[in-house]
């Protein structure tokens, strides 16, 4: 009989019983394990048909809520305008692994909504222009499970920090609730479209902690110089959320150009290997713990990640996702 902590795993979902299932061959890679301990789901449960499963329901989901009905119509009005800027790219950063490793049903919901606005945002400016846009992903909790489902979605699956130095003048960036030095690699170049944090809540971070203050500059350029628009909420998977359009007379930010030097850009680069293990650890360190305190109002809403300093009312802004 086989030796039971070797080649079974025990199994705990919210709305089922433990149970002993085999352990399945995977190919996560172990290097990825941060200094706390997380990884990639290293036994993962679902097959991409699975996955695909639970996105139609995500994507049905969100074709009918008022969330996507408000956000066509920012998207239409921002369309509208005169010389607004080409997008050729669209980039979706961190919506999280589609089969978390601590089995939550709230952190799967909430990764296959925000991918799935993601594309339904893209499928709506493709609809308004005669180009198709390139759509690329980065997760580095990601398992090759979940790359598979994204691939046969219609994305290049980018490794990181790859997809960091792939932004350019005629992209969108998409990340929701992400870290500020996260931010700060993704927008190295400043993007034609960016849907992400916004100005207002990251300076009340930064008041908080000043130290991350170098990270901000990004953010408050944009938030001076683009067209911005409120992001519509939809049970906090979008909280805190700007939708920022670069002006059409506004020239780009291009490394290497009078506003961005050679020498600015390789700083932002340098940042990468400090922040990417803060990158693959957060937001299964919001799963963990969701599953330690199932009674505090994080964890009726764990995918909150960055949750919006205009509601706190006894606690401090936090630099965590």
């Amino acid at each position: 009989m086989p030796q039971q902590d070797e080649e079974w795993s025990q199994v705990s979902r919210k709305r089922g019983r433990i149970r002993n299932v085999p352990k399945p061959k995977t190919d996560v890679d172990e290097s990825k394990e941060n200094g706390l301990g997380i990884r990639p789901n290293p036994n993962p449960e679902f097959t991409v048909s699975d996955i695909h499963k639970h996105h139609n329901t995500a994507r049905q989901e969100w074709q009918i809520s008022d969330c996507w009905k408000t956000l066509k119509d920012l998207l239409a009005t921002a369309r509208s305008e005169s010389n607004h800027p080409l997008i050729t790219k669209a980039i979706c950063f961190g919506p999280g692994p589609y089969d978390p490793s601590n089995g939550s049903f709230a952190a799967r919901r909430t990764a296959h909504m925000q991918t799935a606005a993601f594309c339904a945002i893209v499928d709506f400016l493709e609809s308004q222009c005669d180009h198709k846009i390139k759509r690329v992903i980065q997760e580095p909790m990601f398992t090759q499970i979940d790359k598979d489902f994204c691939v046969e979605l219609g994305f290049e699956v980018a490794d990181t920090p790859d997809a960091f130095s792939m932004v350019d003048e005629h992209t969108l960036v998409y990340g929701i609730h992400m870290e500020l030095r996260t931010y700060y690699l993704a927008l190295a170049t400043l993007p034609a479209t960016f849907i992400g944090g916004g100005l207002e809540e990251w300076e009340k971070v930064v008041d908080f902690d000043p130290s991350l203050n170098e990270f901000i500059g990004p953010i408050s350029k944009m938030d001076a110089t683009y067209t911005k628009y409120p992001f519509p909420d939809m049970n906090y998977i979008f909280s805190s959320t700007t939708m920022y359009w670069r002006k059409g007379d506004d020239a780009p930010n291009i490394p290497g150009s009078p506003k961005t030097s050679l020498q600015e850009t390789s700083q932002a680069s340098k940042q990468a290997s400090d922040v990417i293990e803060a990158l693959e650890g957060l937001k299964l360190s919001q799963q963990a713990s969701e599953e330690k305190e199932p009674d505090t109002e994080s964890s009726k809403h764990p995918e909150k990640l960055v949750e919006p300093i205009s509601g706190r009312k006894s606690k401090p802004p936090t630099t965590e996702e």
